[in-house]
């Protein structure tokens, strides 16, 4: 009975598809950290108060705010943390768009920004990514970025959106948008542009910062970026706890419409204690990036492609949709979960697949490299 009062869109939209949640699987597929958090992150939790629970939490995450302006050398006022990045979006859409708005991304990208945009009731604009550098950028804009995924910074700008999302690096391709292309889509966009660093720690080498639009609020007030604890400091378990290094006139609405305590404070203690811990940081990254190369040499023996990742995941191309679709199911008839769509013909052929452990890409490669040596699927392709 109650279906008849829904509202006609939410009734008509397709919700965001997490990845597949099995028990006692090796979990491939949905870019968790390989390793666990801080020690430093358990022991704060352990040491909670019975007040800490008793009591509401700090409404803005005042102390976790403050760790996270010391790491990013920001101020603590142009912080606003939510309660994973979902929150993060959502407040960002409350804020900023109308009734009648449009939204826009590159395109494939994460689709959570279209479930989003579905709720706030407003159009979202896909935009293809470009085979080549656009060719409306010059100098510093017009270098660097990874064929079949340079951003289309004059189509984006020209979009009528109200607010634009780029993630960087993007999901599921996991390449990095080079930071002057960034900076000319900011300048170019009359709006918000919401640069999405979820994987940033990644890239170049695990020096994230250098490819970072944090550096550059200042230059360019339109500019919100967000940030994450749920891959690099290996907390998605906990809620995520993004934070948003913004600007103070934003941190201020977002106070209005955010939820009013929408962070708990066992997620607060163990975000403050993550940020503050920078080598387990630093150990996490770089264990992400060593491991990474191990996948990037099987791959590249096995004649699978990619695009230059700078992410903690990659995303191969099989060579044919039959292919892809046999691996994935062998591969979670044995245990493993690796990211598939199939029903998309951009990305049919290909599988998203998480970094792991050493034993984890271990019995990956050894399965994947079985199933090979036994689909007919993989005959057909080699022929």
């Amino acid at each position: 009975m109650a279906a008849k009062y829904l509202r006609e869109d939410v009734l008509a939209m397709k919700a965001y598809t997490p990845g597949e949640q099995v028990n006692n699987c090796t979990k491939l597929n949905t870019n968790e950290c390989a390793w666990g958090p801080s020690a430093s992150v358990l022991k704060a939790i352990t040491e909670a108060t019975p007040d800490h629970l008793r009591l509401y939490p700090s409404p803005m995450c005042d102390r976790l705010r403050a760790a996270a302006a010391e790491v990013f050398h920001v101020n603590a006022d142009q912080i606003l943390v939510g309660n994973g990045s979902d929150d993060c979006l959502t407040v960002i859409m409350r804020s900023f768009v109308l009734p009648g708005s449009r939204v826009a991304c590159p395109w494939p990208t994460y689709s959570l920004y279209d479930t989003l945009a579905t709720i706030q009731g407003v159009e979202i604009t896909h935009v293809d990514w470009l085979s080549d550098v656009d060719p409306t950028l010059e100098g510093a804009a017009a270098i660097g970025g990874v064929p079949g995924w340079h951003m289309p910074v004059d189509a984006l700008a020209k979009s009528g959106a109200r607010v634009v999302f780029v993630a960087t690096p993007n999901n599921p391709s996991a390449t990095l948008v080079p930071l002057a292309a960034l900076e000319a889509l900011a300048d170019r966009l009359d709006g918000i542009l919401v640069v999405d660093e979820a994987y940033i720690d990644y890239a170049c080498g695990g020096d994230g910062m250098a490819a970072s639009a944090i550096p550059k609020l200042t230059a360019h007030p339109n500019v919100l970026v967000l940030r994450t604890f749920s891959k690099s400091y290996s907390m998605a378990g906990e809620t995520s706890s993004n934070r948003n290094p913004l600007r103070a006139h934003f941190c201020e609405a977002g106070r209005i419409v955010k939820d009013s305590y929408n962070v708990n404070a066992l997620t607060q203690i163990a975000g403050e204690a993550a940020l503050r811990d920078r080598d387990h940081f630093r150990w996490l990254v770089n264990s992400t990036l060593e491991q990474r190369q191990v996948l990037e040499a099987f791959f590249g023996r096995i004649n699978w492609v990619w695009p230059k990742s700078d992410a903690n995941f990659m995303l191969v191309d099989t060579g044919s949709v039959a292919l892809a679709s046999a691996i994935y199911e062998g591969l979670k008839a044995s245990g493993i979960l690796v990211r598939y769509w199939g029903s998309r013909p951009d990305l049919a052929s290909k599988l998203r697949v998480t970094v792991g452990s050493e034993d984890s890409n271990n019995r990956f490669m050894d399965l994947v490299q079985r199933l090979l040596n036994e689909l007919p699927e993989a005959r057909t392709t080699a022929s």
